[in-house]
Order: structure tokens, then C-alpha cells, then sequence
């Protein structure tokens, strides 16, 4: 039987070999290292049969995540950073950017609450596009179609400017009230739209990222993510 040299006498043997390949593999090392897994009880997945897998990562408070297809029609599929939550909600982050290499309008950066990570359940989300701005969605039932709850006048004069980043978002929940929030400085907040919603007290909560394209990912990047109580409790 032939014997394999160990990686590691090869490098000793020949200095050359050695530099060449902590030239190749270092940089690699270094990314995944630079690349930290999401701090429980974040947990990521795609909703649905992704085609193209997506991802999170998590970074001193930043999270970046890659995802493909949409949160729309009566099957959801993004790639979410998700947990598990109970009874009402505060739930706020800023996107500090997104691309758009589909080049289409319906690219999100979304906020959510779901009754589970199955692609029809039921959710309230509170979303960004590139090109379209914010927009306050809702499915009121499973395998139901998703419906976009348009801001009144006022709301509309003032909201954030379509496609400018960073773009902060906010999900309040007082029992089965909803309300979705923008905001262009984390201060400041309009309302952008609310709903009546019959969730499950004990709900999914989570950071999204969907390109509206099958085989092609978007990559969003959150911070200043905060998740709690409301103050009325």
C-alpha cells in the first residue's frame, strides 16, 4: 500500500511548497474566521425549495444575509435569521444596504413575524426595495396571498425616500395589532401601516433577505438590530 506523506512533513521538506500554500489556504482561514456563526438564539434557513441556498453571517453586530426568490404570493422564500418569541414584540433594525443584481423592483430586506418558517404560513413583515421603498405586508391565512397594506396620504409625503439607504424598519406588536414603522434616522418614525392579525402568541421573528429571482442572490446587511418588549409592559 503506498504511504502519504503528511501535509505537514511536505512543508517542512520544502520551504517553497510551504509559503505557496499558506499563500493559498491563509486568506481562506481568515475569512471564515472573519465569518462568525449567528449568536443563539439566532438561527438561518431558507423558507421553501431554494434553488440557489442562501446564507447569514453575523459580525459584531452586523448581519449580512444572501437570499434568493420573494416574500409575496401565497409561498414565502428568503433567507431568514429567525427566533423563536413570545407574546408581544418591539422589533427594530437598520438596513444599512442592499443590491439588486436581478435588476428588478421587488428585491426585499425585510422584517418579520410568522406564525412558523413554513413558506405559507401566516406573517407580518415590514420591508425595503431597492426601487419601490418600504412597504407593510401581511397573510391572514396559511397558503393564503400575501397583501401589501398601502400608507395613507400623509404617510406617503413624508416617508423615507425610495431606494436611500441606510433605511431603519419596526415591527410593534400589542396582540394580535400590528404595526409597521420607517424611518430615515432611527428617531424619527412613521407609520407606514397596521393590521389586525390573529398569530399564535408563541411566533417566529426574523431578519429577511429575498432577490425575487430564483437563481440569483440579493445580499442585505443589518445593524443596530433590537428585539424586546414594548415599553408598556
Amino acid at each position: 500500500m503506498k504511504q502519504i506523506t503528511p501535509l505537514a512533513v511536505l512543508l517542512v521538506k520544502n520551504k517553497m511548497n510551504a509559503a505557496f500554500i499558506l499563500t493559498l489556504f491563509l486568506p481562506v482561514a481568515f475569512s471564515l474566521l472573519a465569518q462568525e456563526p449567528l449568536a443563539a438564539p439566532w438561527k438561518h434557513q431558507d423558507i421553501g425549495a431554494a434553488q440557489v441556498p442562501g446564507s447569514a453571517t453575523q459580525t459584531a453586530g452586523v448581519f449580512t444575509l444572501k437570499g434568493t426568490m420573494d416574500l409575496w404570493g401565497t409561498n414565502d422564500g428568503p433567507h431568514i435569521a429567525s427566533q423563536p418569541w413570545h407574546g408581544d414584540a418591539e422589533f427594530a433594525a437598520r438596513v444599512t444596504a442592499m443590491d439588486n443584481p436581478g435588476g428588478v423592483a421587488h428585491a426585499k430586506a425585510s422584517l418579520c413575524i410568522r406564525e412558523s418558517l413554513a413558506a405559507g404560513s401566516r406573517h407580518v413583515t415590514m420591508c425595503v426595495t431597492p426601487t419601490d421603498g418600504t412597504q407593510f405586508l401581511y397573510r391572514d391565512a396559511t397558503d393564503g396571498k400575501t397583501v401589501r397594506v398601502h400608507p395613507d396620504a400623509e404617510a406617503q409625503k413624508t416617508s423615507v425616500p425610495k431606494g436611500q439607504f441606510p433605511c431603519w424598519l419596526k415591527i410593534v406588536r400589542h396582540g394580535n395589532e400590528f404595526t409597521g414603522y420607517e424611518s430615515a434616522d432611527g428617531e424619527k418614525w412613521q407609520r407606514s401601516g397596521a393590521i389586525t392579525l390573529d398569530l399564535p402568541v408563541d411566533a417566529v421573528i426574523g431578519l429577511a433577505a429575498s432577490s425575487h429571482k430564483p437563481d440569483i442572490l440579493t445580499t442585505v446587511t443589518f445593524d443596530h438590530v433590537m428585539l424586546s418588549k414594548p415599553s408598556h409592559e
